[in-house]
């Protein structure tokens, strides 16, 4: 007997339709009950296994997947049985039947020592309970870093506050001492150095007024320091225009750009108008390779050659601060003067802060 007779067709074998006489009532009985529970076999195992890939974090899925495997061939075992209700199939059935048996025992052999493991497993109440402990103990420490960073920003903002009013009490006692002087290119000097203190005041606040304590705008910053040193310098002779980009800057960039306008300006008004009229233009903008550019220009007289240094001192000491700030900045400077012109043109690298909206 060939291996194919053996499993499609024994010799001396009959149906199990021979069985059931052929009836058509248990014939059609038996057939249907098997068709329905072979499909239903077939579909449970499918619907665990699409539950396992979309739930792939779920502990011991392997374990179901053999479940998968056991339950499939339990439905084709049914699936059989309708086939030897005409063909006397046995040996194939009873191969697949062989094949059930050793899954149920795999599986029964892996599941019973997982049992304690699957029982200890959380149950959704359990995982809830959990969930709501960790975000309320998240909500706590927010709370806390929120507390901390408060008290750090009050601290911040009292330091600029202390910084600044102390700038003021030395302002306070340059003026007190200005008073009691009388040669005129000391009160100058006196004036200079009081244009520096203001800039440094006016640095601390902005970080006080600002809302992260870090950076500020410094397009205002500029408008208000320019206007301060035309305002006390030049005797409202001068008409002043401050052209700025939105940019955030921090305070090592604010102190030195401030300061370097402080001094351009300065020179200008001492400088550029003889006659006590004219017109300063300040402006920041961005150069094409992405550089800032802060030019300073007047249409006063304008010189040759090198500055103009009728005190000596107090005109090197501006342009010995001009040349260290730049450098500070690591930045390059170019002077034009011509008669009706006289332009400082800076180039400086951008701060890490990005632009504010505008």
């Amino acid at each position: 007997m060939s291996l194919l007779d053996w499993l499609l067709n024994p010799t001396g074998l009959t149906p199990h339709g021979f069985c059931l006489s052929w009836s058509p009532g248990l014939v059609a009985l038996h057939a249907g009950s098997d068709v329905v529970i072979g499909l239903a076999y077939l579909s449970i195992p499918l619907a665990i296994a699409a539950f396992l890939r979309m739930r792939p974090d779920i502990r011991y899925g392997w374990v179901a997947y053999l479940f998968v495997a056991f339950i499939l061939a339990c439905g084709t075992t049914h699936l059989m049985a309708i086939l030897t209700l005409w063909v006397p199939a046995y040996g194939i059935e009873g191969l697949i039947k062989l094949v059930t048996a050793i899954l149920s025992i795999a599986t029964a052999a892996l599941l019973w020592p997982l049992l304690p493991k699957l029982a200890a497993l959380p149950s959704a109440a359990e995982l809830e309970r959990r969930v709501e402990e960790r975000t309320a103990e998240l909500g706590r420490v927010v709370e806390e870093q929120k507390a901390t960073l408060a008290q750090r920003d009050l601290l911040l903002r009292e330091v600029y506050h202390r910084v600044k009013n102390n700038l003021q009490m030395v302002d306070g006692l340059l003026v007190m001492q200005s008073r009691q002087m009388t040669d005129p290119d000391a009160r100058k000097a006196l004036r200079g150095l009081r244009d520096r203190i203001f800039a440094l005041g006016l640095v601390h606040q902005q970080l006080m007024s600002s809302s992260d304590l870090k950076t500020f705008d410094v397009a205002p910053f500029l408008g208000e320091l320019s206007s301060n040193i035309v305002d006390g310098g030049a005797g409202g002779g001068v008409a002043l225009s401050v052209e700025a980009i939105p940019l955030d800057v921090g305070l090592d960039f604010a102190i030195p750009l401030g300061l370097l306008v402080n001094e351009l300006v300065t020179n200008s008004l001492k400088h550029a108008f003889p006659d006590g009229g004219g017109e300063i233009a300040v402006k920041l903008s961005r150069a094409g390779d992405g550089e800032l550019l802060l030019v300073v220009a007047d249409n006063g007289k304008g010189y040759e050659g090198e500055p103009p240094r009728p005190d000596g001192s107090n005109v090197a000491l501006g342009a010995t601060i001009i040349k260290g700030l730049v450098a500070q900045m690591q930045g390059t400077i170019m002077v034009e003067s011509k008669l009706g012109l006289t332009r400082s043109e800076i180039r400086v690298a951008a701060p890490l802060a990005g632009p504010v909206a505008a």
